[in-house]
């Protein structure tokens, strides 16, 4: 079955059927809920509460903001987690191994640093926090990445999109609803001016982005939409997004950025509303260079299987409505023991007016005070009501994940020591951290990763990468003396140093002091070498325990920490030489270390020397006694010796045959030594070497032995 559509109507009916579908599952099962969260977090009663209606109107009806606070508090630890120093985004090299990729993560580290904090460039503060908020409150944050290049602005941009103007398929993968869906619809409130120049043809290329589009038809797409839910971000104003009476240029409409799938393949293109096709549908790797859908969402409250997962505000909102509840009724309480509530007679002639004013010092007409006024006595609030609001307060701060004064004062023996107020917040801090470390992974890690994306195929300003290379030290540490499209397209990865347990910033020096002190001690007296230990792994399991992912941003080789310090001494050393010695006294120094060099050269060949001689005699006695070999390797087992491969053969002995021997004959040899002039010629060798040669001379006088002394008698020759 083709689904491909082939004409403008079927684009059109396949984002209004999409749009339909999705919106209906929202306005049924997403809406009312998310409209509750924010009526909650703006410390209102939700729609349809008791406190709503007319039996409770001039009745006590605070609302308790525990929930406001809670969520200020989760944005404060953020914001401590996120920015208590400079550098929380680490990059790094995909493999650690390559001299370009390390140099890759340096400098895209340094150009992160400088677009999250440089004015002007993105908001990374509000944009982090915001979202943080969207996640706590909505249950879901949805935010889009971009490349901004217009005459004012060359730059990424992350826009955070309200949850009612995003549309994607309930029945998508929880774990990844963007790119899981088989449509992804986002609703732009645009201007008409912004429309209009899109629909104006080009002069260079005598074409328009978008295809024109009638009044009508705008004033369709400005008049389709007024969102409950935007209605109640704006606490009873009137909606800006429908707020006009005609078309304008400042009027706004509503532009859908269409993403649909169809036959394995992302096509993307925008409609007027529903109404009209404004641009050509393209594959989506003609749209975004990196072929995915530039949306990420995130959240704070894990639940499988539902896209839509629960938010913070939303567990606590039972809690909530008991806590107000108990505030309520406490005080109408003190209110009737203050001013009490009286029973007048019917026909009395009672100055009404005067009894419910109950003004201090004035005066209430009766006839008859006995028996036409009756003061009804309330008791004043028992003890059991705040006793039942400092549990409710418990119970809140446990699920919010909260650590409050009232949480304090409810635990009066714990709050008396310092180890039991850490045990108060040990608690506190597991929940806070854990969610924080649920949006990390599930939006800041993955909207970071595409801004890197986006900095290695738009980044052209050449200040910003000369002043991130020179930050990076590329030249120093890498060689690299230009920073070109190779460099820049490395694979890289995108760590947020944020982890479980290090929301507190007093905890977090504590765990790093903790993990410094640790590794010390561990690698100190080198023990753990002599044992073969893996100082990377150390590193990593260490700080692991301490809430980091590895020891890497403190440890970057992962090497031995001993060999970095000699190898900063030694530089030091030099340096320090350098500023202090002249130049002779350095020549003098490097001469004499250049003898120590020989001399350990020559005393190296002196040692394989007697080490060969001593296994020559070694062989010597094998031959003559070969009952002492067996007992000889036995010996050499037990002092840790390593037989060679093969058996029997010493790969570090030359021996005749071997490649780089000569092989010298006695011939050659005399051959090759030249006599001094004058000298008497040596005899000449035989190569007989057989015990029998030469024979047995005849006498003293002749042969090889003659004039050498012999055994004779001592009156010979006398």
């Amino acid at each position: 079955m083709d689904l491909m559509p082939t004409d403008e109507a079927g684009w059109v009916r396949i984002a209004s059927e999409a749009h339909t579908a999705s919106t209906t599952y929202f306005d049924t099962a997403i809406r009312k809920s998310i409209l509750d969260n924010l009526r909650q977090f703006q410390s209102q009663h939700p729609q349809g509460s008791k406190y709503l209606s007319d039996a409770f109107r001039a009745r006590s009806k605070f609302f308790r903001p525990k929930t406001r606070a809670s969520v200020r508090k989760n944005e404060a630890i953020a914001a401590e987690a996120f920015f208590s120093t400079m550098d929380v985004v680490s990059v790094t090299a995909g493999n650690p191994d390559d001299p370009m990729q390390q140099g890759s993560a340096e400098i895209m580290q340094q150009l992160l640093q400088y677009r999250l904090t440089k004015p002007g460039s993105i908001p990374w503060f509000l944009t982090c926090i915001g979202a943080y908020q969207d996640a706590q409150v909505q249950g879901i944050v949805c935010s889009y990445q971009s490349w901004q290049k217009t005459r004012r602005y060359d730059r990424p941009t992350i826009a955070l999109k309200p949850i009612e103007n995003i549309r994607f398929d309930p029945s998508s993968d929880w774990k990844d609803p963007v790119n899981t869906s088989p449509y992804f619809i986002e609703m732009i409130p645009m201007y008409v001016k912004d429309v209009m120049a899109r629909m104006v043809i080009d002069g260079k290329t005598g074409e328009s982005k978008w295809r024109p589009a009638s009044a009508e038809t705008l004033l369709k797409a400005s008049t389709g939409y007024s969102d409950v839910v935007r209605l109640q971000r704006e606490q009873g104003r009137v909606d800006p997004k429908t707020f006009q009476s005609g078309i304008t240029q400042f009027s706004v409409v509503w532009v859908h950025r269409n993403i649909v799938e169809i036959d394995g393949t992302d096509w993307v293109f925008h409609t007027l509303g529903k109404e009209s096709l404004l641009d050509e549908p393209q594959p989506i790797d003609r749209v975004w260079f990196h072929g995915r859908r530039p949306y990420v969402m995130g959240f704070a409250v894990l639940e499988t299987h539902r896209p839509y997962p629960s938010s913070p505000v939303s567990l606590t909102k039972d809690i909530q409505a008991e806590l107000n509840d108990n505030a309520n009724q406490r005080s109408d309480n003190v209110k009737f023991a203050m001013n009490k509530r009286y029973l007048v007679k019917r026909t009395a002639q009672v100055d009404l007016r005067s009894l419910q004013r109950n003004v201090p010092s004035s005066t209430t007409m009766v006839n008859d005070p006995e028996k036409d006024i009756k003061i009804i006595e309330t008791a004043d609030v028992t003890r059991s009501a705040f006793e039942e609001q400092d549990r409710l307060n418990l119970d809140f701060d446990d699920l919010a994940g909260s650590f409050s004064q009232a949480s304090v004062q409810a635990n009066r023996k714990l709050n008396e020591t310092v180890g039991g107020m850490n045990i108060l917040t040990k608690d506190a801090s597991q929940i806070s951290g854990y969610q924080l470390r649920t949006f990390v992974e599930t939006w800041v890690e993955p909207v970071l990763a595409q801004l890197v994306q986006l900095e290695q195929h738009y980044e052209t300003d050449e200040v910003i990468l000369a002043l991130a290379g020179e930050k990076a030290q590329l030249l120093q540490k890498y060689g690299i003396n230009a920073i070109t499209d190779e460099l820049l397209m490395q694979d890289l990865t995108v760590n947020v140093n944020v982890g479980v347990g290090a929301t507190n910033p007093h905890d977090q020096l504590t765990n790093f002091i903790t993990g410094m002190t640790s590794v010390r001690d561990l690698l100190a007296d080198g023990t753990m070498e002599r044992f073969g230990i893996d100082v990377g792994e150390v590193f990593k399991e260490v700080f692991g325990k301490l809430g980091y992912k590895d020891g890497k941003r403190f440890f970057p080789d992962a090497e031995d920490p001993r060999i970095t310090a000699l190898q900063n001494t030694v530089k030091e050393m030099q340096a320090a030489i350098e500023k202090k010695k002249s130049p002779e006294e350095i020549a003098a120094i490097v001469k004499k270390l250049n003898a120590e060099a020989r001399n350990i050269d020559a005393k190296t060949v002196k040692d394989g020397v007697e080490s060969a001689f001593s296994a020559i005699q070694t062989a010597e006695v094998i031959t003559a006694i070969p009952q002492v070999a067996p007992v000889a390797d036995k010996v050499l087992q037990a002092a840790g010796y390593i037989f060679p491969i093969p058996p029997g053969v010493d790969p570090n002995l030359p021996f005749p045959g071997s490649p780089g021997v000569p092989q010298l004959t006695p011939t050659s040899a005399a051959a090759s030594v030249a006599p001094p002039p004058g000298s008497v010629p040596p005899p000449e060798l035989h190569q007989n070497t057989s015990p029998g040669f030469p024979a047995r001379p005849a006498g003293p006088s002749v042969g090889l032995g003659a004039g050498s002394e012999t055994m004779r008698s001592d009156s010979a020759g006398l």
